[in-house]
């Protein structure tokens, strides 16, 4: 039975933790290594050629709204790398290519650091506080936001006076992953596809699933949209794909949120450029435009000084 939490403004608030990701030349090849630190734990995993670097959990006193990934947050994952590896030639600040970060919402727990802060969510109705319809979360993360949206709608189902039906989700595949052996996939689909590179039909496979085909056909419809960006693959039919399927309206969330193309660094002007052209085409900018989504994203690839 879902039991809901008592709400007293004295007693709870929300903190917030930040997380920082940090892209660096390779280092490893092929496993992955994870340690525990005094403030919590990070790991180091090969990434598309690359090294992924994390997660920090350190607490964030400021306004959300204001937050960026610092210089002293990389510096302090670099050093916390460095102590913990014993490295005999240390990554350095200059070789970090790219950072990105965010803010976890935890409960608060007196006394505790935001490392060993539960993780749980609680579900708060405001109707017994005169406050009909209004139903809040506190905490939560996303590897439990399935579970925590079904509780919430019975929540709201009891409210209502609706009969829940039962739940359905934790068994349903999301769109495009309905692929029982995804390495007979890749192989079946690189035969089906062989007009374009393995690298690309591997990628768009991997990261699109089923949906894979609907990309090759904006290549094959205009033979522009199947130019290669990257050394994974990536192709300039994914930014049509993400402005007419995925909601995208800007270049920072076609680079950073919709695509890889961005998201190890900065690919190059002429990458950005041939990117910006075809979202300005497809979202109707102007010149001016343009350039503002341009000059945003080149201040998101640089790294604080």
């Amino acid at each position: 039975m879902l039991k809901l939490a008592e709400k007293d403004d004295s007693l709870e608030k929300i903190r917030r933790s930040e997380g920082i990701h940090l892209i660096v030349k390779k280092l490893i090849k092929t496993h992955g290594v994870g340690t525990m630190t005094k403030t919590g734990h990070f790991f180091l995993i090969p990434w598309r050629g690359h090294s992924l670097i994390g997660t920090t959990d350190k607490e964030y006193p400021g306004d959300p709204d204001g937050y960026h990934v610092s210089r002293q947050s990389i510096q302090e994952l670099l050093d916390t790398v460095n102590r913990d590896f014993g490295n005999n030639d240390p990554i350095r600040y200059e070789d970090v290519l790219f950072a990105y970060g965010g803010l976890r919402p935890l409960l608060d727990a007196k006394g505790q650091d935001v490392h060993t802060t539960t993780r749980k969510y609680e579900i708060f109705d405001h109707g017994d506080e005169g406050l009909n319809g209004l139903i809040t979360v506190e905490g939560g993360k996303y590897t439990t936001s399935r579970n925590l949206a079904r509780n919430v709608l019975k929540v709201a189902e009891k409210r209502l006076g609706i009969k829940p039906g039962k739940c359905k989700t934790a068994g349903q595949r999301l769109m495009g992953c309905e692929i029982k052996d995804i390495e007979r996939f890749i192989e079946s689909i690189k035969q089906q596809n062989s007009d374009f590179k393995n690298t690309t039909v591997e990628y768009l496979g991997r990261n699109y699933g089923t949906e894979y085909d609907k990309l090759l056909k904006l290549a094959r419809q205009d033979t522009k949209l199947s130019e290669i960006l990257n050394d994974d693959g990536e192709i300039l039919a994914q930014v049509v794909y993400a402005i007419e399927n995925e909601m995208a309206i800007t270049l920072k969330d076609i680079l950073f949120r919709r695509t890889g193309i961005g998201t190890l660094g900065n690919p190059g002007e002429k990458v950005v450029a041939k990117v910006a052209d075809i979202a300005a085409q497809a979202l109707g900018w102007n010149d001016d435009r343009k350039r503002s989504e341009i000059f945003e994203v080149e201040k998101a690839f640089r790294l604080p000084e």
